[in-house]
């Protein structure tokens, strides 16, 4: 009998055709992240059971051009750039479960669908967007070098209206690993819907711990972000900004492993 291989649908005989590389996935973001309070009623209504929402009620509003290569096609960042090169933009959370800490990344946006699907098999809640982040080029007569003052910001789109907005004006800059990362663990979700009244659906709470985790190129500033809870298909009302807390724009890499921790799984 044949066997059909890949990390996931579509399967072929040689598992070339999956839509998703086997992990592990090593991956880099060039990113801008504003901190900022929330209602913490509110918010608490978008945790899974049994993640407790940060004391102070913090959320994230996150844009990147990112990279990622996989060791099973270690070359695919030379020889096919489009199968590695995506945008991402998060809107989040940071909680603990049992009382450690993490982020819990409540919507995440990303213009590539290999990676709409691997966040799926990992609990990441993700949807196709359209994002954008500003792209400094010093050679640029409009620009300059980077320094404070430099603004930045970041957008994601969906059926072609805005959810958010993240902007930065950077003010200083600060040592590799001084953004904050509340332990470079992230809480994922993933709910299987079940194609079968014979089958149970699957509700299964994870913790993944980011390998390798390393922050270069930091810098702080002030931010601010525009939240448009008129946005189709989205559910955002928990996310508008109380107070902005913190600004950052930051180089970070990291290896994504099929490695995550099941925590808790409900019927």
């Amino acid at each position: 009998m044949a066997t059909l291989r890949g990390f996931g649908n579509p399967l072929s005989p040689s598992g070339r055709a999956a839509l998703v590389d086997d992990p592990p996935h090593h991956i880099s973001a060039d990113a801008i992240q504003v901190v900022y309070r929330v209602d913490p009623d509110k918010a608490r209504a978008y945790l899974p059971d049994g993640l407790d929402l940060h004391p102070d009620a913090l959320a994230y509003a996150y844009v990147a051009d990112m990279v990622k290569v996989s060791d099973s096609h270690p070359d695919q960042a030379w020889t096919e750039p489009q199968w590695s090169q995506y945008q991402e933009g998060i809107l989040g959370l940071y909680c603990t479960y049992q009382g450690q800490p993490g982020r819990f990344s409540a919507y995440i946006y990303v213009s590539e669908d290999w990676s709409v699907v691997f966040g799926h098999f990992m609990g990441f809640a993700k949807k196709q967007g359209v994002i954008h982040k500003t792209k400094i080029q010093p050679a640029n007569p409009a620009f300059g070098p980077v320094g404070p003052g430099t603004r930045m910001r970041g957008t994601v789109d969906r059926f072609g209206r805005r959810i958010f907005n993240v902007d930065i004006q950077l003010t200083e800059k600060i040592d590799d690993d001084a953004v904050p990362s509340h332990g470079h663990r992230v809480y994922t979700y993933r709910h299987i819907p079940s194609p079968s009244p014979q089958v149970p659906d699957q509700r299964q709470l994870f913790a993944l711990d980011l390998d390798r985790a390393t922050t270069i190129d930091a810098w702080k500033g002030t931010g601010g972000v525009e939240i448009f809870t008129d946005a189709i298909n989205e559910d955002l009302d928990g996310f508008q900004p109380l107070e902005i807390v913190e600004a950052y724009s930051f180089q970070r890499g990291w290896t994504t492993k099929a490695g995550a921790t099941l925590l808790r799984e409900d019927h």
